[in-house]
């Protein structure tokens, strides 16, 4: 029995909720507590989406929502994601752009004109164009006391004590109220609290507790009503605006974008029943905070902007450089006061005026102390200099020192008490110092002295404004004293001389000797001092460090120290061989006169299988080839690509890229392995270099056709075997194969040409593992018409003579 009534309570509930949301479809009463899904579905029922601000009220109205409820619904559709929304507007108006500042919609800001240079804007108008700010009134407070109470307003009357009662009652057409029991009573153009009083005693006569305080009655506004107001003149949209019965003069202005490019905005005059309310000045709030005649406003208002009066440009070393509009009485030094008074670095003797005179430009100079008094006019422009970089007292030091920079002329009047505050660091060189000195037009000019002697007190000079003085290090002044070392050390190069420097110091610099160094072998080349013969370019030295009278040896500046290899020192030769022998790999030379069978019997011999006419050499192009040598086939390689014409081959990336190309180049050396292992020693068999690789391959059976024959295809060999019974196996030759240029490739890497006399043709024999190669005939030029009309008419013209030569003859 409990689970069926628990069960009914839940059903109850769900009921209860669902059609409190079908409710609130209806007449939706509180639209900031909807979802945005909710929202949508509320829009998408009453045909909300895409509609212009007009629209959208009415259809608000329509639905039944108040003018606080439109104004809350406007704010959220613009507020809805346009992926939430399904890409609609919110709503759109084709003269009007809105955007959202600080989550409140307001009408967008417009691009404003700046002055002639393109970089001052009206003082002022920046804050209408910041989307960050809003005088959007605040819905969520309470109703001001002095709020004007008008048609369509709600007013929510809370009864409470000995009696509760609680009656949201709208404001009719004709101004009142209509309470139950009581009858009407006229509220509209009354303040708050002239209608919380009024209404209190009106309900006394049903409520008689209220006079004894038995019955307490609270009246406040619900639904705040939407009121017409209308901006004329110089403002950036003109127009009627229907906004919030809270809003203000500033609100109203700001939804308009504010005075345009000749709008005043130090005269805004707010006209209520065709009188002029209040004259409101920017530069109030602006410049004090001042928003005191910031009035609300009534519906039917009339907010006019009319032009300016005054409008002065402000330029230079000021806080806020701007153009500002001034009020009669306003003189320069008001308008400097506007942008914030003089910069830190602004000339403040005097100022200049650029005016517009009556038949053309004028230049105004204006000291400071009249700025008071100075009355601009329109089109002025005030300009304020900046200091000039010039130092009235500054003299300059740099160098040898150890304080270096600028110093007081009043501090430093003489050259020695400038250099005893810089501080003569010890490597300053002694025996000269510069000075540089301005004359009275500003040309430099120089002087010299002895820094030693000024330091003595036997000379000394008076420094005036902008003197600079530098003094040189000893070390600067003389060539950089350095030691190179090259040959078998770690690290070869050049480095710094040192006082005492052995040639054993040298040697440490460079991380040590290499292991092939021969220290009894060691060169030294010493520049020749001045005096020396004119065919002598250097002095060569040679010393041994095993030596002790050697290891005292000292090195002069620019020494040039070569350590030699031994003679006897080699590195380890390495090859390689591969293919069919028994222990392929890397192997070790054990001399320089070791062959080609030597390493085959070092490698076991050959396997059963393995195919010794076709073993092949494959060696380094360019063995121990240096930068020379890559300078050398540099310079050959740009002649060939030069008289050809064409990039034949590539020398881009200078000669290190060529080293580095031609170290890598290999191309394979024919041999024969088998009369190699027949006769060691013999011609075949020869000696090995570093990188070589040895390939031995396994037998083959078969030989190969490429080319221009029909099918390119492997033949199985037999003995016998000729090159035309091959190309027959293959389908023949081409159509455009050229026969006489045809040649074999055995497996050894060896070639053999056809040979060609008169008629007669003779192929290649073939070998297993042949190659065939027929290569394509090149086509011949064929003669154009032209061409052919002057071989006939050459021939004709020959024959024609040959007959009158033969005739002559008889």
């Amino acid at each position: 029995m409990k689970m069926i009534i628990r069960s009914l309570l839940v059903v109850i509930l769900m009921l209860g909720g669902a059609a409190s949301w079908v409710g609130a479809q209806g007449l939706p009463v509180n639209i900031e507590s909807l979802s945005d899904e909710q929202l949508i579905q509320l829009a998408t029922k009453y045909n909300l989406m895409g509609l212009s601000e007009a629209e959208l009220e009415a259809k608000a109205k329509e639905a039944g929502l108040g003018s606080d409820q439109i104004l809350l619904l406007k704010k959220r559709i613009a507020l809805l994601d346009p992926s939430v929304a399904g890409g609609q507007l919110a709503y759109s108006n084709k003269t009007d752009s809105y955007v959202l500042r600080n989550k409140v919609l307001t009408k967008g800001p417009s691009i404003r004109s700046k002055d002639s240079s393109g970089v001052l804007q009206v003082f002022g108008a920046e804050i209408f164009d910041n989307l960050d700010l809003s005088f959007e009134p605040n819905l969520s407070i309470a109703t001001p006391s002095q709020y004007i109470i008008g048609v369509n307003d709600q007013l929510v009357i809370d009864v409470y004590g000995v009696s509760d009662v609680t009656k949201k009652l709208k404001v009719t057409t004709e101004g009142d109220i209509r309470f139950p029991n009581l009858g009407p009573i006229k509220v509209a153009g009354l303040s708050v609290d002239d209608a919380r009083a009024k209404i209190k005693k009106a309900l006394t006569r049903i409520y008689p507790g209220i006079a004894t305080g038995a019955v307490a009655v609270q009246v406040s506004v619900g639904q705040i009503r939407s009121i017409q107001i209308t901006l004329l003149g110089e403002v950036r949209r003109p127009g009627t605006y229907t906004i919030s019965a809270l809003a203000t003069l500033m609100n109203a202005l700001y939804a308009s974008g504010g005075p345009n490019d000749i709008g005043s905005f130090r005269t805004i005059e707010l006209l209520r029943g065709g009188k002029v309310v209040t004259s409101f000045d920017l530069y109030d709030f602006l410049l004090k905070g001042d928003l005191s005649k910031n009035r609300l406003l009534q519906d039917d208002d009339v907010i006019r902007v009319g032009t300016y009066n005054r409008r002065v440009a402000l330029k230079g070393a000021l806080k806020k450089p701007a153009i500002f509009d001034m009020k009669a009485g306003e003189t320069a030094a008001d308008l400097v006061q506007y942008a914030g008074g003089f910069a830190d670095l602004a000339f403040k003797e005097r100022v200049r005026v650029t005016r517009l005179g009556s038949s053309g430009r004028e230049v105004l100079t204006v000291p400071s102390s009249g700025l008071s008094t100075f009355q601009l006019q329109s089109g002025d422009t005030l300009v304020v200099d900046s200091l000039p970089t010039l130092y009235a007292n500054r003299v300059w030091v740099s160098g040898a020192v150890y304080h270096s920079g600028a110093y007081g002329l009043a501090q430093t009047q003489d050259l020695k008490t400038l250099l005893q505050l810089a501080g003569l660091r010890e490597d300053a060189y002694q025996e000269r110092g510069l000075l540089r000195r301005l004359k009275t037009d500003l040309t430099p000019s120089m002087v010299s002295f002895s820094v030693q002697e000024v330091l003595k007190g036997t000379f000394n000079l008076n420094l005036q404004r902008e003197d600079s003085i530098h003094i040189f290090r000893a070390t600067d002044l003389r060539e950089r004293y350095t030691v190179e070392i090259d040959g078998e050390v770690n690290q070869p190069g050049q480095y710094d001389y040192f006082e005492n420097m052995r040639v054993q110091d040298l040697v440490l610099l460079a991380n040590g000797y290499r292991e092939g160094a021969a220290r009894q072998k060691i060169e030294i080349s010493r520049r020749l001092s001045a005096g020396g013969d004119t065919i002598s370019y250097a002095v060569i030295k040679d010393i041994s460090l095993d030596n002790p009278q050697d290891l005292l040896f000292e090195l002069k500046p620019f020494d040039m120290v070569s350590v030699r290899r031994l003679p006897v020192y080699k590195e380890q030769i390495k090859v390689s061989i591969e293919g069919e022998v028994l222990y392929p790999g890397t192997y070790t030379l054990s001399g320089k006169n070791e062959r080609l069978s030597d390493i085959i019997n070092r490698a076991g011999g050959l396997k059963s299988s393995a195919f010794a006419e076709g073993a092949v050499l494959i060696r380094n192009t360019y063995v121990g080839i240096t930068s020379s040598d890559a300078s050398l086939v540099g310079s050959k390689a740009r002649l060939i690509n030069q008289q050809s014409g064409k990039n034949i081959i590539s020398v881009d990336g200078g000669d290190s890229t060529i080293l580095k190309t031609l170290a890598a180049q290999q191309k394979p050396v024919s041999i024969r392995l088998a009369d190699a292992l027949g006769q060691k020693g013999s011609a075949a068999d020869v000696f090995l270099e570093e990188g070589d690789i040895i390939k031995i391959p396994k037998s083959i059976q078969t030989i190969q056709t490429f080319g221009m024959v029909n099918l390119p295809k492997q033949i199985v060999y037999r003995e016998g075997l000729s090159f035309k019974e091959a190309v027959r196996a293959s389908g023949g030759f081409a159509v455009n194969a050229s026969r006489r240029h045809s040649y074999v490739v055995y497996a050894n890497g060896e070639i053999r040409t056809t040979r060609n006399f008169l008629f007669f043709r003779s192929y290649p024999s073939l070998k297993t593992g042949s190659e065939i190669y027929i290569p394509s005939r090149s086509d011949k030029k064929k003669l154009t018409t032209g061409e052919a009309v002057a071989v006939v008419s050459g021939l004709t013209s020959f024959l024609g003579l040959l007959v009158v030569l033969i005739n002559t003859a008889r």
